[in-house]
């Protein structure tokens, strides 16, 4: 899940449509970046489908009349260091009033630590940071679900994310402890698994508290943002009506036969009560793309991050033909200034549960006429034993316009060259919550990968379950171009994980009309540990098949 940063004064006027449960969020002054982190959750909550929500960035002026509009409050607030500091008495009780008369209450991480002369506050919070506290620096922890019965954590697997835990944070008793966090420097120095997740009553109210969510790096999680969900829907309701997603959950199908599903917009594979890959066409996002895609229980793939909402999972995308761009989605929109338009699609389902998937394209300006079109196949193995599955592109594209150019940003070096340029064509979008990024290439250099122009890169993770995943895309000898290149993106701080065997990096391709060309490209996602040595094997043994 993912924002752009938005500001909020007083309460906003502009709150989404009505929904089942209604949030007043409380913003405005927290030590904690709430510039960043209150849109993020406004989209969290908005997306969900299941709330309503409306910011306040001056909650010292509420009282019960009010609050007694909304099922819960959800708090990104706190006045530190200003620990003594006292909302009006008129907001204090009407908050207090609001719970014990069956709201709900949420807070996370920071905003907790508040009102430290306030008493009755220390009844209705807990784990704020007291004398005792500290913390080390962000980085990977493991949530450890410890009660497997309460509706907020029912089915929740543990997960690995990337926070700030804190150690010997405040006790409140009248909290039940639904889970732990440790980490491995916790773990090396002996210190015990550190209270995270908890839950208490309030009159007939209901109170969530998440220790985690430091930053807007820690609520990209899936495991922080299902966790926000489902508390504060208990919260506000008693009832957890969500299902986990499927890489949190800890319950085994009974069924573990695989089938097809189909709809006017999707194919997916399933096996019991999980998708193993699902393919999206003639959606709103105006392009095909494979999403989700998972290996083991970790789905791989990222659709409309709030960085880059055009970034599709796994798809296919030029950047400009004929100076139209066919990539970015113009202002608030899912159109772009050049149309990919799926003129026809025949899926083929294989008993063995492989597929093919043959799609008829257009290019054209979205008021224009057509100035490329492309025949694809792509072909997809059936589920391997070791949690394999590879996925076998083949495109052919034929101008249609005089004159057919296909370009892309310019790189260092060129006239008006950028760091990020060169990007376009078949692309992955990792998922946010993945940890630990790292490549390995049939080159031997890790770190250099922007322009090179090998055989085969892969790049690897560990996942929410803390297991290695990764993908691996192969060019075979025929589909090799002086003016390509590796294209690939590694920021944990965002986090933004991308890799493209970009076919026009370097330079462009201008073609006449009637002339064609064919490009081919094996992705093979993998579960487990990987090394050099096995990676070159799997890329000579696709290009051996492929001569």
């Amino acid at each position: 899940t993912c924002l752009m940063p938005l500001l909020f004064f007083g309460i906003s006027l502009n709150a989404v449509e009505p929904g089942p449960i209604r949030i007043l969020l409380l913003s405005g002054s927290n030590n904690h970046d709430w510039e960043n982190t209150t849109p993020r959750l406004t989209k969290m909550y908005s997306d969900s489908g299941l709330f309503s929500i409306d910011v306040t960035n001056m909650p010292d002026t509420l009282e019960y009349a009010s609050l007694k509009k909304y099922d819960v409050v959800v708090s990104n607030w706190n006045s530190w260091p200003d620990n003594d500091y006292r909302w009006p008495e008129k907001t204090e009780q009407g908050l207090l009033d609001f719970i014990k008369n069956g709201g709900g209450f949420v807070t996370f991480h920071a905003s907790s630590s508040a009102f430290y002369k306030w008493e009755e506050f220390g009844k209705i919070s807990t784990s704020a940071w007291v004398d005792s506290t500290w913390h080390g620096k962000p980085g990977e922890a493991k949530v450890l679900i410890e009660h497997n019965n309460h509706p907020v954590t029912k089915g929740l697997a543990d997960f690995y994310t990337y926070d700030e835990l804190w150690v010997n944070a405040e006790k409140n008793d009248r909290f039940e402890l639904l889970g732990k966090s440790t980490n491995a420097d916790f773990q090396e120095k002996g210190i015990p698994d550190q209270p995270a997740i908890f839950v208490s009553e309030y009159g007939k109210g209901r109170i969530f508290h998440n220790a985690l969510g430091h930053d807007p790096k820690a609520m990209r999680n899936i495991g922080f943002i299902t966790l926000m969900l489902r508390g504060t829907e208990w919260a506000a309701t008693g009832k957890v009506t969500q299902k986990i997603p499927q890489e949190l959950s800890s319950f085994e199908s009974s069924n573990k036969e695989f089938i097809w599903t189909r709809t006017d917009t999707t194919f997916a594979l399933v096996n019991g009560d999980n998708i193993v890959w699902k393919y999206n066409f003639n959606t709103k996002y105006g392009r095909p793309f494979f999403h989700p895609v998972y290996v083991g229980k970790n789905n791989l793939t990222c659709v409309e991050p709030d960085d880059h909402p055009w970034h599709l999972g796994q798809w296919f995308c030029w950047k400009y033909i004929n100076k139209v761009n066919y990539w970015e989605y113009q202002a608030n929109t899912f159109i772009s200034e050049g149309s990919t338009e799926i003129k026809s699609i025949k899926i083929t389902p294989g008993n063995d549960f492989s597929a093919e998937l043959r799609l008829e394209i257009e290019y054209h300006p979205v008021e224009g006429e057509n100035v490329m079109s492309e025949s694809r196949i792509i072909r997809v193995s059936p589920p391997q034993e070791n949690g394999e599955i590879w996925m076998d592109y083949s495109f052919e594209f034929h101008a249609l316009a005089d004159e057919v150019l296909l370009d892309r940003t310019p790189i260092e070096g060129q006239p008006g060259g950028m760091s990020w340029g060169g990007y376009s064509g078949l692309s992955i979008r990792f998922n946010q919550s993945f940890l630990d990024a790292g490549f390995i290439s049939s080159w031997g250099d890790s770190e250099n990968i922007n322009g090179q122009n090998g055989e085969w890169l892969y790049m690897g993770f560990k996942g929410t379950d803390g297991n290695r995943i990764g993908s691996q895309i192969m060019i075979p000898p025929g589909s090799k171009r002086e003016g390509a290149g590796w294209y690939a993106i590694n920021t944990p701080g965002e986090p933004f994980y991308y890799f493209s065997p970009a076919y026009i990096y370097v330079k462009p391709l201008v073609l006449k009309k009637g002339e064609s060309f064919n490009i081919q490209y094996r992705i093979l996602h993998i579960a487990n540990e990987v090394n050099k040595n096995l990676l070159e094997s799997k890329f000579k043994k696709y290009s051996i098949n492929k001569n």
